[in-house]
């Protein structure tokens, strides 16, 4: 059987029964918040996901949670049954608050809401390549195109120029940030969606370069590492956690986009590890009401750093697993069967005086699923053991009652 591959690189209604009247249904947009909200809590799901792993646990972490909740609810528009539920409560969907039809528009409302900003150079997209051999399901297709925005493409997947077309898009939408998102295509891949996010904000208030020196980075209390330090005495957003014991420096680059940088106390013995355990979106939510300007003498260190996971493992932790599995149901991409072999994230954050530069690409893996064959040998059934070098048969037999000695 020919294996075909997928690769995904990878937002009221009010009757009032008294009367009968129906109220009219709000803009999907002021349910934006909802949206938000059930991506800044997965944000902190999947990030204490990571730091759990033993290979992330003394790593840099940074990745783009829109990037993958947006990659995970566009493979939603596909999936049906127990895959879809646990991709929707594995991304946090709580349909007491919001349907997935309501979450498909919000993401769309966001996008376009996204698209609107000025002051900084941002860019959330997708784009969906398709087999010239495939033929998915087009309202599918539709749908992606309709609420996020997908960018299509027909292409063949056995030639080189496939790949270098997908390579050279995605360095386009990152402005270079990330030039390389596959190495290799499956020439029975029939389908490869990814999903980017593009972020340069300059900082409202610069670090002057002269000021930058050489410091020390205190990995651990007996290890250090050389960094350039930016420095800078300036009134600045600032706010003291005393639930979490962290110093909150905010940086804005504009009216709506803002860096918080979180370090926990060392007079209070904490540890990053502390904060971790303890933080959560709720957190984001107070500091931004909380800070307030004072004067403060900051050193911040200019940073340049490449991230990449595979992330089935970490998904599978938090409840998406049939999709993993010959149970995966992605009926609603094509009347195939379907399941995802792989989900990878790639990412890149540079800070430096003027601001800072951030980008990242979500994937996932695809392929036909292969289910499992019933074979059972309960009734008479032949025997052979066979020389595969020269296909000599050594044993041959039958087997007419097994229980017979």
């Amino acid at each position: 059987m020919q294996r075909n591959i997928i690769l995904l690189w990878i937002c009221a209604f009010a009757v009032v029964h008294g009367n009968q009247e129906t109220l009219p249904q709000p803009p999907i947009s002021d349910k934006l918040p909802s949206l938000i909200k059930m991506n800044n809590d997965f944000a902190f799901h999947l990030y204490k996901r990571l730091v759990e792993m033993p290979d992330y646990q003394s790593k840099n972490i940074f990745f783009s949670p829109l990037s993958v909740s947006m990659a995970l609810s566009e493979l939603c528009l596909g999936a049906g049954g127990e895959t879809k539920e646990q991709l929707l409560s594995g991304i946090g969907q709580n349909s007491s608050i919001f349907s997935t039809e309501e979450m498909h528009q919000m993401f769309h409302s966001l996008l376009e809401e996204i698209d609107k900003r000025t002051g900084v150079d941002i860019n959330v997209g997708s784009a969906l390549y398709v087999s010239d051999k495939s033929k998915p399901l087009p309202k599918f297709l539709e749908n992606m195109k309709e609420f996020y925005h997908s960018d299509g493409f027909t292409v063949d997947f056995s030639v080189k120029e496939t790949m270098d077309q997908i390579n050279t898009y995605v360095k386009e939408k990152t402005h270079g940030k990330i030039d390389r998102v596959v190495d290799s295509l499956n020439p029975n891949t029939v389908m490869f969606l990814l999903t980017y996010i593009y972020f340069k904000g300059k900082w409202d208030l610069p670090f002057n370069p002269k000021k930058t020196l050489e410091d020390k980075f205190h990995v651990d209390n007996e290890t250090t590492v050389p960094v350039q330090m930016m420095h800078q005495e300036e009134r600045l957003k600032f706010y003291y956690d005393a639930e979490l014991s962290t110093k909150v420096l905010c940086l804005d680059y504009d009216d709506s986009f803002s860096m918080f940088l979180a370090v926990p106390d060392k007079n209070k013995d904490q540890t990053i590890q502390d904060l971790e355990k303890a933080i959560s979106g709720q957190h984001i939510a107070k500091w931004k009401g909380a800070v307030w300007k004072r004067k403060l003498d900051i050193y911040v260190p200019k940073l340049s750093l490449k991230t990449d996971y595979t992330l089935n493992d970490i998904l599978e932790g938090m409840g998406i697993t049939d999709m993993f599995t010959h149970k995966a149901n992605f009926s609603g991409i094509s009347e195939e069967n379907f399941y995802v072999s792989k989900v990878l994230h790639k990412a890149t954050l540079d800070v430096d005086e003027e601001g800072t530069t951030a980008a990242a690409v979500t994937t996932i893996e695809i392929k036909l699923a292969m289910l499992p064959v019933i074979l059972r040998f309960d009734r008479p059934f032949m025997i052979f053991i066979i020389d595969q070098k020269n296909d000599h048969i050594l044993f041959l037999g039958k087997v007419v009652n097994p229980a017979v000695v």
